[in-house]
């Protein structure tokens, strides 16, 4: 590792550690209506591991000051992605499981999406949950620090590759293939995620669903902080459905969903990548605010107990769409 790893490596311990003695898990009852004895004690168990104590000690450290804003092929975009690994892998990942799918932005610079995949009892089907890590980088001297977008996006994509790595622990594998992509060059053009579907190419049809987090940590009004968008394919009715039973299921306290039945190129990030070639979506995201691409987004600004329920939610939803399909 060269110098300036070490000492990066030092100033963000700093951050480490304060977030870990600063924070604990929260918990909420975990009931799974509709789900079998056996279902129901391997979807506790990823439940469970869903922590908000490491959600935010990831959220922090890729919203620091020293990650720069994680713009798209610089040092320390390439930091955040080594970060992602590293968790991934103290997840217990076997490194074969994890993949960096390299690709070249259009400035040729040279970007990675990272993917780590659970292969299904059914290996020809697959869904797909991500998020962007990407940001804006450094601009006139001040940092972009991104920590709603998309470093919220990021943490609880973590969490839920920490829940279904906790159901393996008891054998319990999906039913489809599942992977889990953080997508790079987002920003600059839906540019991770395009090129991931752009592998595909006739194979689209293979994709049961493809769930989406990008900004999911703030408030859009603070009368109900609880408020989020709920984007799902409207010609799949199921996929609101289960948020409907998720509230319960895991035990919901706060989140307050505005449901929004869309059609195939709805938004502006990496579902559209998926809805373009008639994948069937799903997108958590709480909505734009005044801090959006401003220096001011920052992991102070975050409403930390909303985005573990949304977390919390999600994992309903990925065992409902990959664990019992």
């Amino acid at each position: 590792m060269n110098i300036f790893f070490r000492q990066i490596g030092r100033r963000l311990a700093a951050v480490w550690i304060l977030g870990t003695a600063v924070w604990t898990a929260s918990a909420a009852p975990v009931r799974g209506e509709g789900l079998s004895g056996a279902e129901r004690r391997d979807f506790r168990r990823g439940l469970e591991a869903v922590s908000r104590r490491q959600a935010e000690i990831s959220l922090r450290f890729l919203a620091s000051d020293e990650l720069g804003g994680r713009l798209a092929g610089s040092l320390e975009g390439r930091i955040a992605g080594r970060y992602i690994v590293a968790e991934l892998e103290r997840m217990g990942y076997a490194a074969g499981q994890i993949v960096e799918q390299p690709f070249t932005g259009r400035s040729g610079e040279a970007l990675r999406n990272i993917l780590v995949t659970i292969p299904g009892r059914d290996t020809t089907r697959r869904v797909i949950v991500g998020a962007h890590y990407d940001h804006e980088g450094t601009k006139n001297g001040e940092i972009f620090h991104g920590a709603d977008d998309n470093a919220s996006g990021v943490s609880v994509l973590l969490e839920l590759a920490r829940a279904a790595r906790a159901a393996r622990a008891v054998e319990r594998r999906p039913a489809c293939t599942l992977i889990f992509a953080f997508w790079d060059g987002e920003e600059r053009g839906l540019l991770g995620s395009r090129h991931y579907v752009s592998t595909l190419g006739a194979d689209t049809a293979a994709v049961a669903g493809y769930i989406n987090f990008d900004m999911v940590g703030r408030n859009t009004d603070e009368t109900r902080p609880g408020l989020f968008r709920y984007f799902y394919t409207a010609s799949r009715p199921e996929l609101k459905r289960w948020y409907d039973e998720s509230v319960s299921a895991v035990g919901l306290r706060l989140l307050e969903a505005d449901y929004r039945p869309c059609a195939r190129t709805i938004g502006g990030s990496d579902n559209m990548s998926f809805a373009r070639v008639g994948i069937p979506i799903v997108w958590y995201h709480t909505d734009g605010h005044p801090d959006y691409n401003r220096p001011t987004d920052t992991a102070d600004r975050i409403n930390y107990p909303k985005l573990i329920e949304i977390a919390r939610s999600a994992w309903y939803l990925v065992w409902r769409l990959a664990y019992t399909e």
